[in-house]
């Protein structure tokens, strides 16, 4: 099976289930020669992962965020470089032996961030793990794959959190890993 991609994007959340995606994004990029592009998205800048450390170097800076635009935007782009910095750190062992590797930092709602990089880039291909919500949570929170999977300019591959390891993944299904394509010109009432 020849792959063709050329461009991967990998959107990762910092957690145990992102990893696993993008350890399998690596490896599809590696058998089609592509550039690796991982993304993550900061909904929020003040959640507590990128406030450790920049408060400890200012605590002043949350106060200030409320009271003056200039210390905001200082905040801001303090945290930025911050979760670039988690980014890379997270992504070391995955990628270190990989050279087509880029990172990018978006704010705002995930789903769309995700959209708009794959556009921005031109992707052929985005593998993003899901998490794994059922029933109520699923509901009421939503699914970002789902949401992906339906909207996306390319191909999808996700990731199950259930699957121990990229060879349990794949062996799923015949050995092949599933992808899903995108056509948002498509009759959705289509089979």
């Amino acid at each position: 099976m020849s792959l063709n991609f050329k461009k991967v994007l990998c959107p990762v959340d910092l957690s145990a289930f992102s990893r696993a995606a993008l350890k399998l994004a690596v490896n599809v990029a590696d058998a089609s020669g592509a550039t690796v592009d991982i993304l993550h998205v900061i909904h929020n800048p003040f959640d507590d992962i990128y406030l450790t450390e920049i408060t400890q170097t200012d605590p002043a800076l949350i106060d200030a965020y409320a009271t003056e635009p200039q210390r905001r935007a200082k905040v801001l782009r303090a945290t930025e470089e911050h979760s670039e910095v988690l980014l890379k750190q997270f992504c070391y062992d995955v990628v270190q032996h990989y050279g087509k590797v880029r990172y990018h930092v978006r704010m705002g709602d995930a789903f769309e961030a995700i959209l708009e990089t794959a556009e921005d880039l031109m992707t052929d291909l985005v593998v993003l793990a899901t998490h794994g919500r059922t029933g109520i949570k699923r509901l009421m929170i939503g699914s970002v794959a789902e949401k992906v999977v339906r909207h996306a300019p390319c191909a999808v591959l996700t990731v199950k959190p259930k699957c121990g390891g990229l060879i349990a993944c794949e062996g799923k299904r015949s050995g092949n890993p599933l992808i899903a394509g995108s056509d948002r010109h498509a009759d959705p009432r289509a089979p």
